[in-house]
């Protein structure tokens, strides 16, 4: 392959994964006629790599969603911060050790901020796509982004990109640049949180069902466990 058409296909590949992981644009006329309710918080407990300070993980999260905050009424409020070592290479051996931990009391999702895995500085050579972040789909509990470390790819597509672009899909926006169909979303998920109850509501893309409590996630988790996981989002 010449020169030439490697940095066009290296182009190509990285053109088509910031697509993949961006969400659509706001569309403002649409989301104004959205009654999204009462503000609320969703409680967030984080999973931090090595060498990702605490103070660093809350500030990724908090400039990741500030303005969208603002706009749908809801706050992410970072309960816990706890050390966990990226756990595989790849984005399906991540995911997989994630699912396998049932979701914490006081906590709404458990999103891991990781680092850079030995893989990667081989993978970066060939100028091949990454996965810098994914959302299991069978709850939308539990999810993670690559922070640490600059690829290629994160020229595109920075951090707080990826972990603004994987916090809608914890908040159930399960089809890319569809906005209308995520405010809807966002918006139902608020209406339906139980009166009273400290969860806020799941949403399970694979039988299309709200989990309304901390209980039902963690059975479905269960269940995943037990029978391999769904292609998450990412």
């Amino acid at each position: 392959m010449s020169r030439a058409w490697y940095f066009f296909a290296l182009f190509v590949v990285t053109t088509a994964l910031t697509a993949c992981t961006s969400i659509g644009s706001d569309d403002v006329h649409v989301r104004q006629r959205i009654d999204f309710g009462p503000s609320d918080v969703l409680s967030l407990c984080l999973l931090v790599d090595d060498g990702i300070a605490d103070t660093m993980a809350e500030a990724i999260i908090n400039d990741a969603w500030r303005d969208e905050g603002a706009v749908y009424g809801l706050r992410i409020n970072v309960v816990s911060v706890r050390a966990w070592r990226r756990p595989a290479f790849t984005s399906d051996g991540i995911m997989k050790a994630l699912l396998r931990q049932p979701l914490p009391a006081g906590c709404d999702r458990l999103f891991a901020l990781v680092g850079r895995h030995a893989g990667d500085a081989l993978w970066s050579l060939f100028g091949l796509p990454e996965v810098l972040g994914a959302v299991g789909n069978d709850t939308s509990t539990h999810g993670f982004a690559v922070v640490a470390g600059v690829s290629l790819n994160q020229v595109f597509i920075s951090p707080r990109n990826v972990v603004h672009h994987e916090i809608h899909h914890l908040l159930g926006c399960d089809v890319h640049f569809n906005m209308s169909r995520c405010y809807d979303t966002i918006a139902t998920m608020k209406r339906q949180r139980l009166a009273g109850a400290d969860f806020f509501p799941a949403w399970d893309a694979v039988n299309r069902r709200l989990l309304v409590s901390r209980d039902a996630v963690n059975t479905r988790l269960r269940d995943v466990s037990s029978g391999g996981i769904s292609q998450p989002h990412h």
